[in-house]
């Protein structure tokens, strides 16, 4: 009897054990939680508040007035190939990119998708795992058939495109389960692999890259979102739900840190991950974006983490950083939970002239609106609005910040689809566009029948692709051709767009800061072309007005630090900048085909 009791008394001290860490854990975020709150107070800060819009049924919304169409016979017919049925391998989950790239310089964005396969054979299996599309101008492509160069043969997620050498032409980062590559642009419609970023990146599985001026020495180093340590071999894990076999969660695997690269601009780079202090953050990092949120001059770094906090690198000193998300607000979501989080969009939502952080999260998540009060201040006020209602059943990915009918408010995209079959839930699940107002988002599915059918989305970006000023987006499918929706948005407003160029800064001014004034009032922009899932937008950023004819002053921060402003631009204007140089005025789009 004594033994029995004494087991009896083990089991219940460690159940007293794993409760209380539970309910430590719990009081802990409830009280960060409540801390971001009590914070606000002390700094007399009102908080932006999302507007709680009445609960109503997708079917029954009321257009909202945007209208995406897809481009039938687009030329493009890339579809995703995420591996054979089966194997429940983890890289299977996550799909593939879509880049924004004018590889000609031709003025018309070219794209470019790459492709997964079999994660387990694809060392050996040595197909061709890229693809680029040309534009004819008109919305419409071409593959690229002939032999230009970036030949890659792994396992891919993401495409991340940069100057990265300052030379005029566009390169491409591709980023995979377990290997990584860099393809220098020549110039002449050919690329050449820079074989020394492959053995910084190592056999770490990589997702997302960003570019961006770190360290404000006119060139682009990049940060790399690293996810899991996951092995090629099979059988794979067996993991259950509900008695049906799905993909296991990542957490079953160890995390890997993620890479910083400093940019030593001769064509080499410097791990700087150990020295900054980012690698001692191992998460199961999905997104990444780099922006100025406090405008003083040097970017932060927001991660977007699979199951864990989320991250946010402030720079104190040259390649060092403080980890500050939890006291950012951005760690957690409003309840004080971690997330599932994929995608980041960064734009001002709510038009306080605060940038703001959205992230797409799993599904039983809300995705979450992070509106910035003051500087590296959030609060996530997004609990009981329609992006909670809308997004909670639905697992999200890509998320675009698009103005798609230049109302000066910018609307979001959501690219949604489900890792696996789980029980009980859909695994082709709808797209969300969402436009924005003064009234806070609503639902703008209706009018665009490509939203009206669930997919496998993943991948996305944002370009005019057939340069009539209003941008159109591109969504990279598991096992369907890629999607090319035109913006056919009628009657929409007055907008310019910005093409800017670096002297000091890096030539593509990637993290230039934009402020454009006009009589309705002043909104606040950063070029960046990392689209915050696996994807890069174009270089060109639109911009809009609304019912305004020209834009009264428009504020130019640039990476480098210099300031400058142009003066009375006209609607309808594109505008190149060269920075302290000059600007030129072109009016009229290239084409108005729609």
């Amino acid at each position: 009897m004594l033994p029995r009791r004494r087991w009896l008394f083990s089991i219940g001290l460690t159940l007293l054990v794993v409760v209380g860490y539970g309910i430590g854990a719990i009081e802990e975020r409830f009280q960060s939680w409540h801390a971001d709150r009590g914070l606000l107070a002390r700094l007399g800060v009102r908080p932006t508040a999302l507007p709680t819009i009445p609960d109503v049924e997708r079917s029954t919304v009321t257009d909202a007035g945007l209208q995406f169409e897809e481009l039938p016979n687009s030329g493009v017919s890339f579809a995703y190939d995420n591996g054979p049925e089966g194997q429940f391998h983890l890289a299977e989950t996550l799909g593939g990119g879509v880049g924004a790239i004018d590889f000609d310089l031709d003025t018309h964005p070219d794209l470019i998708f790459v492709d997964g396969g079999d994660p387990i054979t694809w060392p050996q299996n040595r197909t061709e795992r890229v693809t680029l599309y040309r534009s004819n101008g008109e919305g419409r492509f071409t593959p690229v058939n002939a032999d230009w160069g970036l030949s890659w043969t792994g396992y891919a997620h993401g495409c991340a495109i940069a100057d990265m050498n300052n030379d005029g032409f566009d390169d491409v980062l591709i980023t995979g389960y377990q290997q990584s590559g860099l393809f220098l642009n020549q110039g002449d419609g050919t690329f050449q692999e820079l074989p020394l970023f492959r053995e910084l990146a190592g056999e770490r599985w990589c997702a997302t890259a960003c570019w961006s001026d770190l360290d404000s020495d006119g060139d682009l180093d990049v940060y790399i979102a690293c996810y899991a340590d996951c092995s090629r071999s099979l059988p794979t894990p067996v993991c259950e739900s509900k008695g049906m076999r799905v993909h296991c969660n990542p957490h079953s695997y160890g995390p890997v840190p993620d890479l910083l690269l400093e940019n030593t601009g001769d064509g080499g780079f410097v791990d700087r991950s150990d020295s900054s202090g980012i690698a001692q953050y191992r998460e199961y990092g999905l997104g990444v974006i780099a922006v100025d949120l406090d405008r003083d001059g040097t970017q932060e770094i927001f991660v977007a983490n699979d199951g864990d906090r989320n991250l946010l690198f402030h720079q104190t000193s040259a390649w060092v950083y403080e980890e500050m998300a939890l006291s950012s607000g951005v760690a957690f979501n409003g309840q004080g939970e971690t997330m599932g989080s994929m995608g980041i969009a960064c734009a001002d939502f709510d038009q306080n002239g605060q940038l703001d952080l959205f992230t797409t999260n799993f599904s039983n998540e809300s995705n979450s609106l992070f509106q910035q009060q003051e500087p590296l201040v959030f609060l996530d006020n997004t609990q009981g609005t329609i992006i909670d209602r809308i997004s909670r059943p639905l697992v999200g990915w890509s998320a675009i910040p698009i103005d798609a009918d230049a109302d000066r408010f910018v609307d979001l995209f959501v690219a949604n689809g489900h890792v696996t079959q789980m029980p009980g839930e859909q695994w082709a699940q709808l797209s969300t566009l969402l436009k924005n107002s003064r009234a806070g988002f609503q639902d703008a599915q209706r009018g665009s029948l490509w939203l009206e059918h669930p997919r496998h989305a993943r991948g996305a970006c944002r370009a005019d692709l057939n340069r009539d000023g209003l941008d159109d987006l591109v969504v990279s499918l598991i096992d369907d051709p890629a999607a090319i929706l035109l913006n056919t948005t009628a009657n929409p407003g007055n907008r310019i767009q910005l093409q800017l160029i670096g002297t000091a800064s890096p030539r593509s001014a990637e993290g230039a800061i934009i402020e454009v004034e006009c009589p309705a009032g002043t909104t606040v922009h950063s070029l960046s072309r990392n689209a915050g899932y696996l994807s890069s937008n174009d270089g060109v950023i639109t911009i809009g007005l609304g019912a305004e004819t020209s834009a009264e002053t428009i504020r130019l921060v640039w990476p480098s630090g210099l300031r400058e402003e142009l003066q009375a631009i006209p609607a309808g204007s594109r505008v190149t900048v060269i920075e302290g140089r000059r600007f030129i005025v072109q009016t009229g789009w290239h084409s108005a085909t729609q």
